[in-house]
C-alpha cells in the first residue's frame, strides 16, 4: 500500500507520454501560455548531453537510494521523486531517450515525471529545513 502513490505517478506519466506520442495533446495548445510539443530527450535535465551508460548508472543508483529512503521515512516528497524517476528511467531503458511534451512559454519541454520530481524535491527541501 505504501508504494501505491509511486505506482500511480509512474502510470500517469506513462499514459500521458503514450498519448503524447500518439499526438493526442497536439490539439490542446494554449498559445500564449502552454503548448504541447513532442520531443525526445537523449540527455539529462534540460537536454544536457551525457553518455547513455553514465545516465543509466546514475539513475539506477538514485533508484536504490530513493527506495531505501522511502522505505525508512515514507515521506510523500520521496514518493513523488521515486515515481518520476521510474517514469523517466523506463523511457531511458526501453527507448533510449525520455519523452517530453509539455512546453510552458519561455521554458524547457518537460513531462509529468519531471514535474513530480521537481515537486518532490521542493517538498523534501521544506521537510529538511523544518
Amino acid at each position: 500500500m505504501k508504494y501505491l502513490l509511486v505506482l500511480l505517478i509512474f502510470l500517469l506519466d506513462r499514459i500521458t507520454k503514450e498519448l503524447a506520442e500518439r499526438g493526442y495533446f497536439s490539439r490542446l495548445n494554449i498559445d500564449f501560455f502552454l503548448n504541447f510539443y513532442l520531443t525526445h530527450n537523449y540527455g539529462v535535465a534540460f537536454g544536457i548531453d551525457i553518455a547513455r551508460k553514465i545516465i543509466l548508472i546514475f539513475n539506477f543508483l538514485a533508484l536504490i537510494v530513493l527506495v531505501l529512503l522511502y522505505r525508512k521515512f515514507g515521506f510523500i516528497g520521496l514518493a513523488f521523486i521515486l515515481g518520476g524517476l521510474l517514469g523517466n528511467l523506463y523511457d531511458r531503458v526501453f527507448y533510449g531517450y525520455v519523452i517530453d511534451f509539455i512546453h510552458l512559454r519561455n521554458f524547457f519541454v518537460f513531462n509529468l515525471a519531471d514535474l513530480f520530481i521537481s515537486l518532490g524535491g521542493v517538498l523534501v527541501f521544506f521537510k529538511l529545513i523544518k
